[in-house]
């Protein structure tokens, strides 16, 4: 037997953190709950600090994320780091030697393009990384990173985000996730099982 989803999902960001997301159509009845982090400098304060709590027996040089969502999470959790790497979804004039991979996110239609030139990945060749994101759901965006992480020349020895979306992930292909909370993906489902989530 099906229930309904509920309109809102709260997670925790933080001890202190609660939020709570809206259930929203993103198109042709397709559901998700909602986590935008754009803007958002409290969640992004209160989110790195957790994460870099659970990321502190890991051994990576510094953070790879893409633009934009988790940009400001990325610049909250560097801290102390001289620098991140931030793929971007254009090209622009001054990249120096640019590299580019093509990705499929969910809640965008189309294909999409990261950029990064080699005035910003040079001093990360050869480097581990862990990759920063505000949610990992259908693991698309981690293949992106990892292709373009095989053309630049570096590692992601981890991979952290706020939330896991849908499947709820402790490993990516041996590589381990660390996350702070989970989001079911509603989809085109009318509601979960009764006596799950």
């Amino acid at each position: 037997m099906k229930t309904t989803w509920p309109d809102f999902w709260r997670v925790q960001l933080g001890p202190d953190l609660a939020i709570d997301l809206p259930r929203l159509d993103i198109g042709k009845g397709f559901q998700i709950y909602s986590f935008d982090m754009t803007g958002e400098a409290e969640w992004n304060r209160a989110a790195a600090a957790e994460l870099q709590k659970r990321l502190a027996g890991y051994d990576f040089y510094s953070f790879v994320t893409v633009q934009t969502k988790s940009s400001g999470l990325a610049q909250a959790i560097s801290g102390t780091h001289k620098s991140y790497l931030e793929l971007r979804k254009n090209h622009k004039g001054f990249m120096k030697e640019p590299k580019h991979i093509t990705v499929k996110s969910i809640t965008t239609e189309e294909l999409q393009t990261l950029w990064i030139g080699k005035e910003k990945y040079g001093q990360f060749q050869g480097k581990k990384l862990c990759f920063i994101d505000d949610v990992v759901s259908t693991g698309g965006t981690i293949e992106a990173v990892l292709a373009m992480a095989r053309k630049v020349g570096f590692e992601i020895s981890v991979i952290a985000c706020v939330l896991t979306e849908g499947e709820r992930r402790m490993h990516y292909k041996g590589i381990p996730l660390v996350c702070l909370d989970h989001i079911p993906l509603p989809g085109f489902s009318t509601g979960p099982e009764e006596g799950t989530e």
